[in-house]
């Protein structure tokens, strides 16, 4: 009992001699305060307050502008006291907090000019990194770098430059900037660099960045392009077929733009133009051997020598129309090929190449065995866009127009009477550039052959097949074709233009006023008959019987017609 006495009345004893310590020492939580470095350890300075306790402050707060001398065991520096126990039982103490107000006047200054302030990045804070600059700033991650960084780790607690953003000393915030003098610096790096690169020149460099369309080249703190194009005389699909990041390459100069500040680079041009070995070697309807090297919606390139490339065209691939839409099906890439040179263009470094033209043309032995007007059986295998394909040949087609399907019905609605599969009778009616054109409507006979003897004037004698609000529709003759003369053109004067005043079956005689064959057209006028015959009666009779009517003229006319027969 006595013991637990004793025990008791020394720690209220030594409660109260620290409490007497403390007080003599006029140590306040919140108060700058001088200590003594009593200990310099790796990662902290430990400093005597003369509390009884130590305070340990991190290294990372003595890498600033003030501090930058080393330090010794001995040292007298002001600290800021947080706490005079911690939860560890050391007292709390800072040296930026201390500094503050010191560091706050030299940042403003720093600020305001422009200069760049020394710190440390302490760690990760939500958004971006924790700095220490004499006190505490925020790097925003955008603020980090001149491109994303996933690892910071290299940059933890390394002094470097920062360029101040933002202050607000009411809220004790700070905002800089890592990223801005880095790029100060890459500028004045480029600057610099950019007046040493000349055209031409041959300068060796590190491939920075693979992009679809070439790739940037590191020329010593200066990025160029090397465009897709001028990385090598062979067809490549991707720049990274031939080039890595990192890789060292040497590269000559092809275009420097001072305007823009932009330098062009090539690979290419560090080779021989493989062109100007094949200048007099390779001619027209030479057959040569090749390589498939990209094949194309529009057709296939093929690499007949190092560097010597040419495009066949998807209508140069095969005679078969059915194949030549889809190269693909045909051929693939590293494929080996027979070809045939159609056309070259040393100056433009172009090759047009053909397949088909190795292999005997079909359409010529059919052209001979079916000439035009030709009728034959055929199926139909497509119907598109109002047309009917129809096979031929095993690689021939031909097509039929809907047009061409009937001469009186509409084409729209005659089309939808046929379906794929069905076997129909054409007649070949055109054989141009291997494009064969069939019509339904010929087979039994053209009514335009009726009218090649015809011209435009000419009176022909029609058929009516049907009247109505439209006019009159009429045969032309007893097997040429059917057309329909508008009501307006049924007379002279318009009282007398009455589709009525004919019947169906009945005849009556027109005039050709418009006549083309070829296209399968012709137009009709009543009224111009009329008019022609008035001008003819007027011509013939008119002179005699000056002051004479019309009607009178007309008359006479048909009278003495009747008395010379």
């Amino acid at each position: 009992m006595n013991e637990t006495v004793d025990s008791k009345t020394q720690n209220t004893e030594f409660d109260k001699l620290l409490a007497e310590s403390i007080n003599k020492s006029n140590l306040k939580e919140g108060s700058i305060i001088q200590g003594t470095i009593s200990e310099i350890e790796d990662e902290a300075v430990i400093v005597d307050i003369g509390a009884k306790v130590e305070g340990r402050i991190p290294k990372r707060e003595f890498i600033f502008q003030k501090d930058q001398k080393e330090l010794e065991v001995g040292d007298q520096i002001d600290v800021y006291l947080e706490s005079l126990e911690d939860y560890s039982g050391s007292c709390r103490l800072s040296r930026s907090k201390a500094k503050s107000k010191e560091i706050w006047s030299e940042i403003e200054k720093s600020f305001e000019s422009g200069e760049l302030v020394e710190g440390v990045i302490t760690g990760k804070v939500k958004g971006g990194l924790s700095c220490e600059i004499g006190v505490t700033a925020f790097l925003p991650g955008s603020q980090i770098d001149t491109r994303p960084v996933k690892d910071i780790s290299h940059l933890i607690n390394i002094p470097q430059k920062f360029k101040i953003l933002k202050m607000d000393a009411k809220r004790n915030n700070i905002v800089v900037s890592r990223r801005s003098v880095l790029e100060e610096m890459h500028k004045e790096v480029r600057e610099e660099r950019f007046l040493q690169l000349k055209l031409n020149d041959v300068v060796k460099g590190k491939i920075k960045a693979i992009t679809d369309y070439g790739a940037f080249v590191d020329l010593g703190g200066y990025d160029s392009l090397l465009h897709s194009s001028d990385i090598t005389y062979k067809r490549i699909a991707h720049p990274s077929e031939v080039l890595k990041i990192d890789q060292q390459v040497e590269v000559k100069i092809i275009k420097v733009d001072p305007e823009k500040n932009r330098v062009s680079v090539g690979m290419k041009q560090l080779e021989e133009d493989p062109w100007t070995n094949v200048k007099d070697s390779l001619k027209v309807n030479d057959k040569v051997q090749g390589v498939v090297t990209n094949v194309t919606d529009y057709g296939i390139f093929i690499e007949i020598g190092n560097g010597i490339e040419g495009l066949c065209h998807k209508d140069m691939l095969t005679w078969s129309q059915k194949q030549n839409s889809k190269p693909g099906n045909l051929y693939a890439r590293s494929q080996s090929v027979e070809c045939q040179i159609l056309e070259i263009d040393h100056d433009k470094r172009r090759l047009s190449l053909g397949i088909k033209q190795l292999t005997p043309n079909p359409w010529n032995k059919f052209s001979e065995s079916n000439p035009i007007g030709s009728i034959l059986e055929t199926e139909i295998n497509l119907i598109k866009d109002n047309m009917m394909f129809c096979s031929l040949d095993e690689e021939i087609d031909g097509a039929i127009f809907s047009k061409d399907l009937s001469w009186d019905n509409d084409p729209k609605e005659e089309i939808k009477k046929y379906k794929v599969g069905d076997k129909v009778k054409a007649k070949i009616i055109t054989n141009d550039n291997e494009k064969i054109s069939l019509s339904v409507r010929e087979v039994d006979g053209n009514p335009f052959d009726n009218l090649k003897n015809k011209n435009k004037g000419d009176v022909v004698t029609c058929n009516v097949i049907e009247v109505g609000d439209f006019g009159v529709k009429v045969r032309i003759g007893e097997d040429g074709p059917k057309t329909v003369i508008k009501k307006s053109e049924l007379a002279l004067r318009k009282p007398d233009a009455r589709p009525e005043r004919w019947a169906k079956n009945d005849k009556l005689d027109a005039q050709i006023t418009n006549l083309d064959i070829s296209a399968y057209k012709v137009s009709l006028s009543v009224k111009s008959l009329e008019e022609s015959n008035e001008k003819e009666a007027i011509e013939k009779y008119g002179a005699k019987d000056s002051g004479a009517s019309l009607g009178a003229i007309l008359g006479k006319a048909l009278g003495r017609n009747k008395s010379e027969e």
